[in-house]
């Protein structure tokens, strides 16, 4: 049994929900494109847990919650975008470093750097190497491997930056790992042997340009132009 909760409050989504799982219960909450937080919470039996849920739900109401239908959608799931360890084993080569797991969406992180659309925890906690990744003295691969320890979360990104990458960094439905593939793998083994250099960024982030300005131009109108 799973119970979803939203409110507005200006101008955010603030959402909540959670769910009766064997003797505890699930919860998930947070803001759409800010955060977004999922854990446990044991109750030690199930009819515990079940009035465990109903306290949550009470307070969220108390708090200017609204119960609303649950329809998944990537701003109320995903707090993830790419893990580095995801890509290792399996198909991964053999004859390659792990860094190479890393350059895919490193790449991604370092455009997001170059168009100011990391949140600003990102840029308070990485100055200095959001400084030596403008001066070319680091790689947005390197940031990824080093600052993030090869994860990249929405708590990473701002609220633009966010709104942009949920539908198009999305790796089963966006567009992303087909415009790296095409744009830096071609002609290689794999997308996983596309090399870290300052040349296959710049060479990506036109495309990455192209495709932010598109999205813009046929976003404008909707409550986002407001961010720029």
């Amino acid at each position: 049994m799973t119970t979803y909760l939203t409110k507005t409050e200006d101008s955010k989504t603030h959402h909540f929900r959670v769910a009766v799982d064997n003797n505890g219960v699930s919860i998930v909450h947070g803001v759409f494109y800010k955060w977004l937080s999922k854990y446990f919470e044991g109750c030690g039996d199930s009819a515990l847990a079940v009035a465990r849920q109903k306290q949550l739900v009470d307070e969220k109401i108390k708090e200017g919650f609204q119960i609303t239908k649950f329809n998944e959608t990537r701003e109320n799931t995903v707090d993830v975008y790419d893990k580095a360890k995801w890509h290792f084993g399996g198909n991964f080569p053999k004859d390659l470093e792990d860094f190479h797991g890393y350059i895919h969406t490193g790449m991604f992180l370092g455009w997001l750097i170059d168009n100011d659309l990391v949140s600003d925890e990102f840029k308070n906690e990485n100055t200095e190497e959001i400084e030596q990744f403008k001066q070319q003295t680091l790689t947005g691969s390197q940031i990824f491997e080093s600052c993030c320890d090869g994860v990249l979360t929405i708590e990473d990104i701002s609220e633009l930056g966010n709104r942009f990458a949920l539908p198009y960094f999305d790796f089963d439905a966006g567009q992303y790992l087909g415009d790296y593939e095409k744009t830096l793998a071609k002609n290689l083994p794999s997308v996983y042997h596309v090399a870290d250099t300052w040349d296959n960024y710049t060479t990506l982030k036109q495309i990455l340009d192209e495709r932010f300005s598109d999205w813009k131009n046929k976003n404008y109108k909707k409550p986002i132009w407001k961010f720029w």
